[in-house]
């Protein structure tokens, strides 16, 4: 796929056929609300870009961000009835760093709520719908941004992925997202899920398009690519997960024969201790309650902790049950949580 994070020429132009894309799109319920300055901005940098001077690389070119990346001055809400008075006061550092290149944050998407679930679907926006094929779910739980880039309401996006948010939903929609290494100082602005996996990522159309928002959200200079080649990269290839499924295994397999026929290194790499699920999926049931207070005590007229929220009802009643398991939790010293960040660490010694 060809790079399309490209500044264009008519900066006002671009963005008023974007914001008619949202219009023309909005059964696919994959946005929750605008940004009011955005055309204000496109006629500053046109004015900017005429005067001859110099502009970042992402100079005018428009940007969807998932709603619980906070974004001044539009609403952060994790797409929950229950926020949806919540204004960001300020921006979220990638946010600041999108800008700081050029960007346009055109448009906030719909999410799985609080950022739960593998689909997408929010008691303020509803479900989201895939573009490509309305009968099959977008994804979770950055689903609102997947089908908002598909559709071309943008060329690309910024989501979250704790545990597969961003690459569940590229997967269904046909883009390419990256989840990055954690860095805690990503996250700043960003309203936690699971502190200890939250992570900040690019959806887009190619490889070289996600390098770029990569290298920008973490204040890298931007690198190219080498052209076609993996010649010295190491891939671990870890059986364990490629499944049974003869269509997937179908799938699994011509992915290696690409990343060989590219130069890469295939190293298997043996995990037998994946078996033990529970502990490798525990840590947001235990985290959310903890976070989720904190980042609401810094936010002006947001509720007074999760039970408030629990208590309003202004949610999506089948979380109820989840969010009620939740609230039982206020201490991270239990033995579940303390197994989970075995498990990580054990993970992590392995992989390197």
């Amino acid at each position: 796929m060809m790079k399309r994070l490209i500044p264009p020429d008519d900066c006002p132009e671009e963005i008023a056929r974007r914001l008619e894309a949202i219009e023309q799109h909005s059964a696919l319920n994959a946005i929750l609300g605008v940004n009011p300055d955005a055309m204000t901005l496109a006629e500053a940098y046109q004015k900017q870009r005429r005067r001859g001077e110099r502009i970042g690389p992402l100079y005018g070119v428009p940007l969807i961000i998932k709603d619980n990346i906070a974004c001044a001055p539009m609403p952060v809400t994790l797409g929950c009835r229950a926020l949806g008075s919540l204004q960001a006061t300020s921006d979220a550092r990638v946010v600041q760093r999108l800008r700081g290149a050029g960007a346009i944050i055109l448009a906030r998407a719909n999410m799985s709520e609080f950022a739960f679930d593998v689909r997408s679907r929010s008691s303020l926006g509803g479900d989201v719908v895939n573009p490509l094929c309305p009968s099959v779910t977008a994804g979770g739980s950055s689903g609102g941004c997947a089908a908002a880039v598909a559709a071309g309401m943008a060329d690309g996006a910024l989501g979250t992925d704790t545990g597969g948010s961003i690459r569940i939903p590229c997967s269904y929609t046909g883009l390419v997202g990256l989840r990055p290494a954690f860095r805690r100082s990503q996250l700043d602005g960003v309203a936690p899920l699971s502190p200890s996996k939250d992570t900040v990522g690019p959806m887009v159309h190619s490889v070289e398009d996600a390098a770029l928002l990569h290298a920008i959200i973490h204040g890298m200079p931007p690198v190219p690519l080498p052209a076609r080649s993996l010649k010295g990269v190491r891939f671990g290839v870890i059986a364990a997960l490629q499944g049974e499924d003869e269509a997937q295994l179908a799938v699994w397999q011509r992915a290696l024969h690409t990343l060989r026929r590219a130069g890469a290194t295939l190293v298997k790499v043996s995990l037998p201790f994946l078996n033990d699920v529970r502990e490798a999926t525990c840590l947001s049931l235990y985290e959310f309650r903890m976070a989720i207070d904190d980042w609401l005590r810094k936010q002006p007229g947001a509720p007074n902790g999760l039970t408030s929220i629990v208590d309003s009802g202004a949610f999506l009643p089948e979380f109820a049950p989840f969010l009620r398991q939740m609230l039982t939790y206020n201490t991270l010293k239990i033995p579940l949580w303390l197994a989970g960040r075995r498990f990580q660490r054990r993970l992590r010694q392995n992989l390197y």
